[in-house]
């Protein structure tokens, strides 16, 4: 018999589907894992919001601009203490991708001595009573150098949580509750490998590549 219940995807149709975004939570071990990671039914699910910039929040009109100028700044505030640091510049590249890094210090003193990535855009939620944790995101790109393509709306968080968007311009998403609301405001030191390797499935929307 068919439920009367529409599933939690019946919500997203025609272009919002291809817009999905999923999360996946590291947990530090080897890149491998990322294609067996799938949707784990079992976890709770909400509505979040995927942002490159401030114009792009303001662009859509889905949250106020007082909330959209908060959640930029709190992004960029955030930025400097969260970012993964990695102990040199190819490091960083073999996670984030090329030019997809900066010295530490031109950043934060506290990062002195590092490479960190660039902040290439924030996560928030859809609606302010889900009390979600604004998260920078970083770019995610795995590909040499020369090897073209572009990071094509792959994201990671400062606590380790990997975001794909269907294309590097969608924004709203179905993520896991528990991945929503995993932040940090402390830095991670990224040793070889560790940041991206392979992780635990918290939860993917229908994406299941690296």
């Amino acid at each position: 018999m068919q439920s009367s219940t529409p599933a939690p995807e019946s919500r997203f149709s025609g272009s919002k589907r291809s817009q999905t975004v999923s999360l996946v939570l590291l947990l530090g071990v080897g890149a491998a894992a990322w294609g067996l990671a799938r949707r784990d039914p079992s976890q709770r699910e909400e509505d979040a919001l995927v942002y490159r910039d401030l114009a792009a929040c303001l662009g859509q009109s889905l949250r106020s601009r007082e909330d959209c100028e908060a959640a930029d700044s709190e992004a960029r505030s955030l930025y400097p203490q969260a970012a993964p640091r990695y102990a040199s510049n190819a490091a960083c590249e073999e996670h984030h991708g090329c030019g997809g890094c900066v010295a530490g210090g031109s950043v934060s003193s506290a990062a002195a001595g590092y490479f960190i990535p660039t902040l290439s855009g924030f996560m928030i939620g859809r609606t302010p009573e889900q009390r979600m944790p604004v998260q920078p995101l970083y770019r995610h790109e795995t590909r040499p150098c020369g090897t073209g393509g572009g990071h094509a709306g792959s994201y990671c968080t400062s606590s380790g949580g990997r975001v794909w968007t269907a294309s590097s311009g969608s924004s709203s998403a179905r993520v896991s509750s528990a991945v929503a609301h995993t932040s940090t405001s402390s830095a991670r030191v990224v040793s070889s490998g560790g940041f991206g390797g392979s992780g635990h499935a918290v939860s993917a929307s229908g994406h299941g590549g690296s």
